[in-house]
């Protein structure tokens, strides 16, 4: 299986259950951010080798009055919009996990006893 298979099942072996919750979407998000970086690094070599591919087209019978390089830039600019996604990707994992750790990592730390017994019932208060 290839690397990006193993990380793809790495990934989804990661289960939000247990007493290490938040040791779990650390590694959930780590896991996915290097993802999407392999990912990003795979497009931006994927544009440069068909840039220049198609750039080698360059005076084809075929092509006689095209501009090559802007139709090679034009052609490659879905791999870098993929790339900026998937940087995107990469940027929103960090977000997540550091949410994740701003909202409920106290939660998971405390004992629960600092808040009075009677304040919290589980329901909604009106």
């Amino acid at each position: 299986m290839s690397t990006a298979g193993k990380r793809l099942d790495e990934i989804a072996d990661c289960e939000f259950v247990g007493k290490n919750l938040a040791g779990r979407i650390a590694d959930y998000a780590r896991l996915t951010q290097q993802f999407a970086h392999d990912l990003a690094r795979e497009l931006a070599t994927a544009e440069e080798a068909a840039t220049a591919a198609m750039r080698q087209l360059s005076g084809h019978p075929m092509l006689h009055g095209v501009d090559v390089r802007w139709r090679a830039r034009r052609m490659t600019r879905v791999l870098r919009e993929a790339r900026a996604l998937c940087e995107g990707i990469s940027a929103e994992c960090v977000a997540f996990n550091v949410q994740f750790r701003t909202e409920f990592a106290p939660a998971l730390t405390s004992t629960g006893r600092e808040v009075k017994p009677h304040a919290y019932r589980g329901k909604v208060q009106l």
